[in-house]
């Protein structure tokens, strides 16, 4: 994978990081921790290295203002089945 692989969207200030396999948006697990924290939020990324939209919905869906951005953003994309790991991960 090349680094224009990686794509990043910004929420306020903060890097959300993400790479595409056919139509599903990898989305890294740490970034959406960091926002999550900023509101005094904490998720539980356990040993997860990416999530599909889907994954990452679940887990940030209590900060509504940002689940409610981050649809819109990743709208476009599907989900996966199963997670399609690049190796090495691009983050």
């Amino acid at each position: 994978m090349s680094a224009e692989s990686l794509r990043i969207v910004t929420y306020n200030s903060f890097n959300i990081r993400f790479y595409v396999v056919g139509k599903v948006a990898y989305i890294c697990p740490e970034d959406l921790r960091n926002v999550m924290l900023s509101v005094s939020k904490d998720i539980d990324i356990g040993e997860d290295k990416a999530w599909d939209k889907v994954d990452a919905g679940r887990r940030i869906f209590s900060f509504f203002d940002f689940f409610e951005w981050f649809s819109d953003q990743f709208d476009a994309f599907d989900y996966a089945d199963d997670v399609i790991l690049l190796d090495p991960l691009p983050w």
